[in-house]
């Protein structure tokens, strides 16, 4: 292979990299965004509970249950099927380019149950925790206001 054509096909790679980084963090910013809406709508439920109370604040607990579900599942699919595929082509791109790093791995599939594992961490799993964690919260406030204790 040419010199210009080794050069071409290195640019080519190195811009595929480049690609393939930007997508991975658009992801996980859109991860970080589901968590930031459920935030908001719990501390809109909050809010309202001390401002107002009453039937609308077991709407806004009912709508915060569903946002927390529909949040941990966008994190569950960018983890499991995102980041996972963008990690597997930037790993065969350093390969070809003589810059992979063998004794990193490739992030492992994970699962809601997840949560429970004190001892597995990665930013991934923080979010879907604290998606998990809002969702008890919009529960216990939904069995405690119609259960009136």
């Amino acid at each position: 292979m040419g010199e210009e054509s080794k050069k071409a096909t290195e640019e080519a790679l190195l811009k595929q990299l480049d690609l393939q980084w930007q997508d991975h963090f658009q992801t996980r910013s859109q991860t970080w965004k589901a968590l930031e809406v459920s935030a908001l709508v719990a501390a809109a439920l909050v809010g309202l509970e001390w401002q107002i109370g009453g039937g609308v604040t077991i709407v806004v607990a009912g709508l915060l249950v569903l946002v927390a579900l529909f949040g941990m599942q966008i994190t569950l699919r960018h983890r499991n099927v995102v980041e996972i595929t963008k990690f597997k082509r930037i790993t065969v791109i350093e390969k070809q380019l003589g810059v992979d790093d063998p004794s990193l791995g490739l992030p492992q599939p994970m699962r809601w149950w997840h949560v429970f594992l004190i001892k597995k961490s990665s930013t991934s799993l923080f979010i879907l925790r604290m998606q998990f964690v809002i969702l008890l919260f919009a529960v216990g406030y939904l069995v405690v206001r119609i259960l009136g204790l």
